[in-house]
C-alpha cells in the first residue's frame, strides 16, 4: 500500500520513513505542502497520507480541506501529525477532513496500529467502491434489459396483430387464387386438346406471318410458367395461413417433409440471396407425432438465423437435411458463416441472450425452439467453429417413443 509522508522537519521525515518502510509499505516523501499536494493530485494516488499539521503552505490542515472539497473518487486515509493535543485543535483537524491524528514525538507501536486501522479502512472503502460500481453496472444492465423486454413486448403484440392480419389476408388472397388456379388448369387442358391444333390449322390456312404464328411455339411454355407461378403462390399462402395460427393445434401424425417444405418457402425472402443453398430429404420409414405448426416454427427460426449469419459471408452456403436413424428423425441446418464463440454456445438457449445487434434480435427464438423440441420428447444440439460455420441438429423420436415419453410425463404430473 502506498503512503505519503509530508513533513518539513527532515529528521522527523527520515524517522517516519524508516519505521513505515519496515512495515512493508511503499513510501513517497514530501518536504513541504506544495510537494505533498502535487503527489496527492496525480496518479498513482497514495492510499494513506501522514501530513504534518504545521509546514509551509499549504499546511496539513489546508491539505485536508482541499482533499475534502476535491470530491475525488480516490479515497485517501489522512493522519495528521501534530505536537498539539488540545481537544479543540484536534476537533478542527477532524472537521477539516482528517480521519485520525498522532502526536509528536510519536510512539512507534501506536503509529503502526493507527496505520493498520487506516489500511483496513482503505480496504473496506475499496471493497465498497467496487461493490457500488458492480451495483451501478448491474442497475444499468437491468435498466437496459427492462427497456429491451418492453420493446420485445411491443414487438410481440405487433406480431400477434400481424398474425391475425396475415390470417385474414391469406383468406382474402386464397379466394381469387383458387379461381386463378382452376382456370389455369382449364386453360392448359383446352390448349392441349383443342387450342394448339385449331390455331395451328388456322394459321396454316391463312398463311400469314402474324404475331400469333410467332407466339405459337411458346404458348405451351407460357401456360406452364403461369401454372407454376400459381402453384408457388398457393404454397406461400398455405404456409402463411398455417404459420399464422401460431402454436395452437392438436397433436397428430406429422409429415416432416411438408414441415420442411413450408419452412423453406416461408424463409425465401431471407434465403433467396444464398446461391449455395442445398436440401437433401430422405424418406422417414416410421411415424412421427407432434404439432406440425410448432415443428415448422422451429425450422423457420433455425433457417432464418442461418441466413442472417451468412449475410456478410463471401460465398454463403446453407445445407439442410432430413434423414432417419433407428427410432429417430433428424434435421440438420448447416451454414458456413462466421461461427459462434465457445463462451456463447451454452448461453444460446437462454431467453435473454442474443448475438444480434440491438433491435435485430430478441434472444427468444432459440429458447422457444429448445422448449418446443423438448416438449416433443426430442433434442436440439449445436456445433460451431469460428471461421468454419455452425450446424444445428434437431432430433425427434418416432411415434411409439413419443407416446411413451408423453405417458411418463402425465404419470409424473399425477404423482
Amino acid at each position: 500500500m502506498r503512503i505519503l509522508i509530508a513533513d518539513d522537519d527532515q529528521i522527523s521525515l527520515r524517522i517516519l520513513e524508516k519505521s513505515v518502510t519496515e512495515w512493508n509499505y511503499e513510501v513517497v516523501l514530501a518536504k513541504n505542502g506544495p510537494e505533498a499536494w502535487d503527489i496527492l493530485s496525480r496518479p498513482p494516488i497514495p492510499s494513506i497520507a501522514l501530513l504534518d499539521w504545521i509546514m509551509p503552505e499549504p499546511d496539513g490542515l489546508e491539505l485536508c480541506r482541499r482533499l475534502q472539497n476535491q470530491k475525488s473518487n480516490n479515497f485517501i486515509y489522512i493522519i495528521l501529525l501534530t505536537s498539539n493535543d488540545r481537544p479543540e485543535e484536534i476537533a478542527s483537524g477532524l472537521d477539516a477532513g482528517a480521519h485520525d491524528y498522532i502526536t509528536k514525538p510519536f510512539n512507534k507501536d501506536e503509529l503502526k496500529s493507527r496505520l493498520a486501522v487506516g489500511r483496513r479502512v482503505v480496504a473496506n472503502e475499496n471493497s465498497l467502491k467496487q461493490a457500488n460500481e458492480e451495483l451501478r453496472r448491474y442497475s444499468l444492465e437491468m435498466e437496459s434489459l427492462a427497456q429491451e423486454r418492453a420493446q420485445q413486448l411491443v414487438k410481440a403484440d405487433r406480431m400477434i396483430s400481424l398474425g391475425t392480419m396475415a390470417a385474414g389476408i391469406t383468406h382474402e388472397i386464397n379466394n381469387p387464387l383458387t379461381i386463378l388456379h382452376g382456370n389455369t388448369i382449364l386453360l392448359k387442358i383446352f390448349w392441349q386438346t383443342m387450342g394448339e391444333k385449331d390455331l395451328g390449322a388456322y394459321l396454316e390456312s391463312t398463311g400469314k406471318n402474324s404475331a400469333a404464328s410467332l407466339m405459337l411455339p411458346n404458348i405451351s411454355g407460357i401456360i406452364e410458367a403461369l401454372q407454376t407461378g400459381v402453384e408457388r403462390l398457393r404454397k406461400i399462402v398455405d404456409g402463411m395461413r398455417t404459420f399464422s395460427h401460431g402454436q395452437g393445434g392438436k397433436t397428430e401424425q406429422i409429415d416432416l417433409r411438408t414441415c420442411l417444405s413450408d419452412a423453406i418457402q416461408l424463409c425465401q425472402p431471407k434465403t433467396k440471396h444464398l446461391g449455395g443453398m442445398k436440401t437433401k430429404v430422405e424418406e422417414i420409414p416410421f411415424s412421427i407425432k407432434g404439432n406440425p405448426v410448432q415443428i415448422t416454427q422451429v425450422l423457420v427460426n433455425l433457417i432464418a438465423n442461418a441466413a442472417d449469419a451468412l449475410a456478410s459471408t463471401p460465398n454463403p452456403s446453407l445445407n439442410i437435411e432430413l434423414y432417419p436413424s433407428p427410432g429417430q428423425a433428424h434435421f440438420t441446418i448447416q451454414d458456413n458463416g462466421p461461427g459462434i464463440p465457445r463462451e456463447n454456445l451454452d448461453r444460446l438457449w437462454s431467453p435473454s441472450f442474443t448475438t444480434k445487434p440491438a433491435g435485430k434480435g430478441t434472444g427468444l427464438g432459440l429458447a422457444i425452439c429448445n422448449n418446443i423440441i423438448t416438449e416433443h420428447g426430442g433434442d436440439i444440439e449445436v456445433d460451431s467453429k469460428l471461421g468454419v460455420g455452425t450446424t444445428f441438429t434437431v432430433q425427434l423420436p418416432n411415434a411409439e417413443e413419443y407416446d411413451r415419453i408423453m405417458g411418463k410425463r402425465k404419470k409424473n404430473l399425477k404423482e
